[in-house]
């Protein structure tokens, strides 16, 4: 089984000028699996020529976000975005998240450290 099982569920449940549908029509057609992730500006540039005007934070901040909680998740990695396929996509997407928590981690045992300078146990 695949997520594009989703992705398809989803295009059929939006009506046709939504900018999601849209979003995942184009993946379909150019984005599914890591190895034909989309650049951002790709993405962005295609839906502002569909009438939809969003700019690359904006489309992290709605269609991205919204994708992360549900069924059809976009997945990412350095080279762009693309529509999760195989495991190996998956595996893909939870590396891209574990080297940005670790270096989360690491800003935060940085932060303590300084902290602890102060004497502020946080």
């Amino acid at each position: 089984m695949s997520f594009l099982n989703a992705v398809n569920r989803e295009i059929a449940n939006r009506p046709p000028n939504d900018s999601i549908r849209i979003t995942l029509e184009y993946l379909l057609k150019y984005g599914i699996g890591r190895q034909n992730a989309v650049p951002l500006g790709n993405i962005v540039s295609f839906l502002n020529s569909q009438g939809i005007s969003i700019s690359e934070t904006g489309f992290q901040q709605t269609i991205l976000a919204e994708s992360r909680d549900n069924d059809y998740f976009i997945g990412s990695c350095s080279r762009g975005y693309f529509l999760i396929d195989t495991i190996d996509d998956a595996i893909t997407m939870r590396d891209f998240y574990q080297s940005r928590i670790d270096a989360e981690q690491q800003n935060l045992d940085n932060l303590r450290r300084q902290a602890i300078i102060f004497n502020w146990k946080i």
